[in-house]
């Protein structure tokens, strides 16, 4: 956003040196400019929108966030760089939500980073280690932060990380299994040029091929479907797509009463790029616009409960596949 467009929403008074405020007041300032109410905007989100100003965010996409609240939007803009910023920290490390903490405190910056990464305190070993690193240069924050969530992995859970800079590369070099740009194996398949992301496909006479970093139910097979629970039924991979136009391709078998809701989100699902729900069978595509700031995505599949005892599904293909940007402009 620039300034020249914020004449499109008519706003109140604004101090004159409102980009000189402290974070906390310049937020107060844009919100009652947009006319926020507590409604609008919670006490909670006033303070995570001040504090992202503290820990480095830029002033002009906090002012979009605020806008994007407003209710004089009308739901017209996009929501995509707020919610970034909104995220929450957490295992699934974004840098910029670690490496801004506390500036001047890498004690608090590392204690901060185990506790949302891996739900702990840094050991003392750990914590002289990194402090000593951090202090002669020799490793960055970024660097900290990255050695923390393979930490958090070795210690039994799943971690990712990730970065909004456009010139650190998860691909480069040798694949770094804990960076969300990096696609697990056996998940990724080039079909004819385009990058196709295989979550379930039926395999005949053999089965499923499924594939991994995927939360599911246990294969429960009765004939030739799986018998399933109400509730989620396959979630994942919490990956970071490359940018563009994906097709959510979907075929499944099931009675015509049976509910199945789907979702496609991103950001810890605040950004949701697709939401519906199959009823009976169904076969076909819906397209995803993802985008950069789309980190984290994963598609969620969940059995919907109803008066049926038995809950079965025949899965033949859940997959994503890239669309070709020449065949998009054809």
């Amino acid at each position: 956003m620039t300034i020249a467009e914020l004449h499109k929403i008519p706003l109140q008074a604004l101090p004159k040196d409102v980009f000189s405020l402290s974070a906390d007041a310049f937020v107060d300032a844009w919100a009652s400019a947009f006319n926020l109410t507590a409604t609008d905007l919670p006490v909670e989100e006033r303070h995570n929108l001040a504090q992202a100003i503290r820990n480095g965010t830029n002033r002009m996409k906090i002012i979009d966030a605020l806008r994007s609240a407003s209710p004089d939007t009308n739901g017209k803009l996009d929501e995509f760089v707020a919610q970034v910023i909104r995220r929450p920290a957490d295992q699934f490390a974004l840098l910029e939500n670690f490496t801004r903490f506390a500036p001047d405190d890498n004690v608090a910056f590392l204690r901060y980073s185990f506790s949302k990464i891996c739900g702990r305190e840094p050991s003392e070993k750990e914590r002289l280690s990194f402090e000593f690193d951090l202090r002669r240069n020799v490793k960055t924050r970024a660097d900290i932060v990255k050695q923390v969530v393979a930490i958090a992995r070795r210690d039994g859970q799943f971690s990712l990380w990730d970065t909004l800079e456009e010139n650190e590369k998860a691909m480069d070099g040798p694949a770094d299994q804990s960076a969300a740009q990096t696609m697990p194996a056996g998940l990724a398949y080039n079909l004819n040029g385009q990058e196709t992301l295989i979550f379930i496909r039926e395999v005949p006479n053999s089965g499923w091929m499924i594939g991994p970093d995927l939360l599911r139910q246990p294969v429960n097979v009765v004939d030739s479907g799986w018998k399933v629970n109400p509730g989620w039924l396959m979630v994942g991979p919490k990956r970071s797509f490359q940018e563009g136009s994906w097709l959510v391709k979907i075929d499944l078998v099931q009675d015509h009463a049976a509910k199945i809701a789907v979702q496609l989100v991103a950001n810890s699902g605040l950004d949701i790029l697709l939401d519906f729900t199959i009823a009976g069978s169904f076969v076909g595509g819906l397209l995803a616009d993802i985008r950069k700031e789309h980190r984290f995505v994963e598609l969620r599949l969940r059995v919907i409960e109803t008066a049926d005892e038995l809950h079965w599904v025949r899965l033949r293909e859940v997959s994503m596949q890239r669309e070709n940007p020449r065949e998009a402009q054809t």
